[in-house]
């Protein structure tokens, strides 16, 4: 029976030490399969792997600088009439919209008082001048009978009579309103009968009668900001107006004047244009868009703006050399929105990279082609693959792939 035992416990012994080798392999097998559970297809990418980018070289062109600014036109005068007597108002000829001419009358003011005062002075003026003349013609007869001062008095109250006649006769004249220049009734704002009192000191109380405008000559006024007021040149800088209102007209011409002085409250530099108006087709009141051109440059080395990288550190590009990208700093100048001056930073036989450059770091091997665009076709939408038994709407299908009745 002990010998029974005995080898009951060497046969466990045996099993044991043959099952111990198994143990590491089945932990290194372990291992494996969390490693490959881990790190296979799961590897990061690393800079060994090109990038594809798009490069192009420099370009020479002809570059404008243009800026865009919202303008309101207005005509080249515009006048407010008032009258220079008061009365009232016994007839007034053109209303809104009627064309007038220079010194036509537009209105008549009744004015009695101003009547009389006239034939008074004109009186006056008569009686002084026969007294005049004849102690003129007497003293010069018998220049012993009367002294030469009383000519003189006479004389000098025959010029004042005179003078004071031409007086009342302008403010007769007043009593007629006259346009100011050849231009358009825009405003109208008394009719016959109204009472109309004097403007010279005061036209808060007096009541206008029209207002009138010369659009034959229309001013375009625009601000330009301080950075690009020093390069508005008036008579040379070129302008161009453009009315959305009226599509397919533009408008070019010169600045004329300017301010020369910035507005404190805005920082802006106050421009204008004078423009033939003849059609009448531009009209005061009008927001437009004016387009100006500050600066010329020609052969001007040139990029796309998208080529460039703008930091706190300043701006920069990349460039290709010998299947890598490298950083190189440039400085900008002016641009038309399709182009950018590049003034300094680069030599113009440089590889640039246009397409592709927010995946690159300095030194980030690449894989470049010419810098191209594909052209915008329009979209597709095609079912090529269906669940059995599911059919899109018949609208979608093909016309190939439509079902058959």
């Amino acid at each position: 029976m002990r010998q029974w035992f005995l080898a009951a416990v060497l046969g466990l012994l045996l099993m044991t030490t043959a099952c111990q080798p198994d143990e590491p392999q089945h932990g290194a097998k372990k291992a494996q399969q969390g490693h490959d559970a881990y790190g296979e297809g799961k590897a990061p990418v690393t800079d060994t792997q090109p990038v594809d980018v798009q490069v192009m070289k420099p370009l020479r062109k002809d570059l404008t600088y243009t800026i865009t600014l919202p303008a309101n036109i207005a005509p080249l005068y515009q006048t407010t009439l008032y009258a220079k007597v008061s009365g009232y108002l016994k007839w007034i000829g053109p209303d809104k919209g009627d064309q007038v001419k220079k010194g036509e009358v537009v209105a008549i003011i009744d004015a009695p008082e101003v009547e009389e005062q006239y034939h008074q002075a004109a009186a006056d003026y008569k009686i002084k001048k026969i007294t005049f003349d004849r102690l003129r013609n007497v003293w010069r007869e018998s220049p012993d009978v009367i002294a030469k001062q009383d000519v003189d008095v006479a004389e000098a109250a025959y010029e004042g009579a005179r003078n004071l006649m031409q007086q009342r006769a302008v403010l007769r004249d007043y009593t007629k309103v006259r346009a100011p220049y050849d231009g358009t009734i825009t405003a109208r704002f008394a009719d016959p009968g109204a009472l109309i009192q004097i403007a010279t000191s005061s036209a808060t109380t007096a009541i206008p009668l029209f207002t009138i405008m010369d659009l034959n000559t229309v001013r375009v006024y625009a601000n330009v900001a301080q950075d690009d007021s020093p390069w508005v040149s008036p008579g040379r800088t070129k302008a161009a107006v453009r009315v959305q209102e009226l599509p397919g007209h533009s408008f070019s011409g010169t600045i004329t004047r300017s301010t020369l002085a910035l507005d404190p409250s805005t920082r802006s530099l106050l421009v204008e244009i004078d423009l033939p108006n003849p059609d009448h087709v531009l009209r005061p009141g009008t927001f437009a868009e004016m387009t100006i051109g500050l600066r010329d440059i020609p052969n001007a080395l040139v990029l796309p703006p998208d080529a460039i990288n703008s930091t706190a550190k300043g701006k920069s590009l990349f460039i290709v050399e010998q299947g890598k990208a490298k950083v190189v700093p440039v400085h900008t100048g002016i641009t038309d929105g399709q182009w950018i001056e590049i003034t300094d930073g680069l030599g113009g036989d440089e590889d640039v990279v246009v397409v592709g450059k927010r995946q690159l770091l300095d030194q980030s091997p690449v894989l470049a082609s010419p810098f191209q665009l594909p052209e915008a076709k329009p979209a597709q939408q095609k079912f090529e693959r269906r669940s059995a038994g599911v059919q899109p709407p018949s609208s979608m299908l093909e016309p190939s792939a439509k079902p058959s009745n």
